[in-house]
């Protein structure tokens, strides 16, 4: 039979897309998105970067307009909290006690962001997740002059980008030797940390919060596992995220790597497909289970969950996983699945920061950086694509068009 009433549960890039693609893609059946969030969903890249620096106004956020729901018959109920509900019987439980029953189940519930468990609560202590977050650090950047930011991950290193945009001082903590060691590698995170130091940014790596300085409910200092005590007036946490897995124990979903494990085609069950930072996906080009924690990995799960059901029949996702990030004038790229502990093939120009680079495991490429080099990016992912062992001399050497099939 098939599907009558789709509930989404999430309103980001995993509900969003989904709920979109089902209806470009001819589903004429209900379609409920059933978001915890305020507000309707919205470009979560943009409140790092040009919502939080005042480049673009508010309306530009959202990815859709409100009209936009109603035209395409998608009832999106927001402020709305799931808690738990059967599978065997097809029926969510909310927070206000009321039923919700479905044909086919779709989450994309992203995950909450992580606190340093001796962080004590202060008005001026942040993290950054949604649309809520970028305004309150907007504002408190209004009336601010120097930022502490606890950890060096993508999202808060591009608010500290902005924030140094925007004329603030800004002190970056990391605990690990360079940033971002463990997914790109030693060398490319040195280059991370020096692109921030060219900037301006205090980057001090290895180094942590021992004493946090309270005053009238603010956080106006900290001493540094370095020895140092400075002067903040902000703080940004940005240590990693833990992925709402409530509601899949709740309905008694299997929990593994801290996902869920779905198949090819994104199915947790016969009838629940999860996407996005919660899953667990069997990858069929990569051969590996693998989670992104990464807007458009959730986009992209989203669109194939929605063109899967209403097809009526799950088809197996294949889109690498892909993300970008940019900071001051250096746009990063990446493709693939990768680990920093890889072997690492570099191509192109460190010291004027345009090179790519390909990260190897049983003589396969898995993943490819980019740092202003996109086309080298897009030729990366054919190449993992592929899954053909290639020459490491080959991919250096930028006489070789990658374009074409190396070998």
């Amino acid at each position: 039979m098939a599907a009558r009433r789709v509930v989404i549960v999430g309103g980001g890039g995993v509900g969003d897309a989904a709920a979109f693609a089902l209806r470009k893609r001819g589903f004429d059946g209900e379609v409920v998105v059933v978001s915890a969030d305020a507000d309707r969903p919205y470009d979560r890249p943009y409140l790092s970067k040009e919502y939080l620096r005042g480049e673009v106004e508010l309306s530009k956020v959202f990815l859709h307009e409100d009209s936009e729901y109603a035209n395409q018959k998608i009832d999106l109920r927001l402020g709305q909290r799931v808690t738990g509900g059967s599978t065997a019987k097809r029926r969510l439980t909310l927070a206000d006690g009321s039923e919700l029953a479905y044909d086919v189940l779709v989450l994309g519930l992203g995950g909450t962001p992580r606190r340093p468990p001796d962080l004590p609560a202060a008005e001026n202590v942040f993290t950054l997740r949604s649309l809520r977050d970028s305004q309150a650090i907007k504002q408190a950047l209004d009336s601010s002059r120097r930022m502490l930011l606890v950890g060096a991950g993508f999202i808060g290193a591009e608010a500290a980008a902005s924030a140094r945009q925007l004329g603030k001082d800004v002190l970056m903590i990391e605990a690990s030797p360079v940033p971002l060691s463990r997914a790109l590698g030693h060398d490319v995170g040195e280059i991370y940390a020096s692109i921030h130091r060219s900037k301006g940014v205090d980057v001090r790596t290895g180094t942590t919060v021992q004493r946090w300085h309270l005053a009238a409910g603010r956080i106006d200092g900290v001493t540094l596992s370095d020895g140092r005590s400075e002067e903040v007036d902000l703080v940004l946490v940005g240590i990693g995220i833990d992925p709402n897995l409530e509601l899949p124990k709740a309905l008694g979903l299997s929990i593994e790597g801290g996902g869920v494990p779905v198949d090819e085609g994104l199915r947790a069950s016969e009838n629940v497909y999860v996407g996005g930072d919660i899953a667990l996906h069997r990858h069929p080009v990569l051969q590996r289970a693998i989670r992104v924690e990464h807007w458009e990995v959730g986009k992209g799960h989203g669109r194939g969950i929605g063109a899967s059901v209403a097809a009526g029949q799950a088809a197996p996702y294949t889109k690498l996983p892909y993300f970008w990030s940019d900071q001051y004038d250096v746009n990063l790229e990446y493709r693939g699945q990768a680990s920093g502990d890889d072997r690492a093939v570099w191509r192109g120009d460190r010291e004027a920061r345009s090179f790519s680079v390909f990260y190897i495991r049983d003589g396969l490429v898995q993943g490819v950086l980019s740092m202003n080099d996109s086309k080298t990016n897009e030729a990366g992912g054919k190449i993992i694509e592929r899954r053909r062992p290639v020459d490491e001399s080959t991919l250096a050497d930028l006489s070789v068009d990658l374009a074409e099939p190396p070998s």
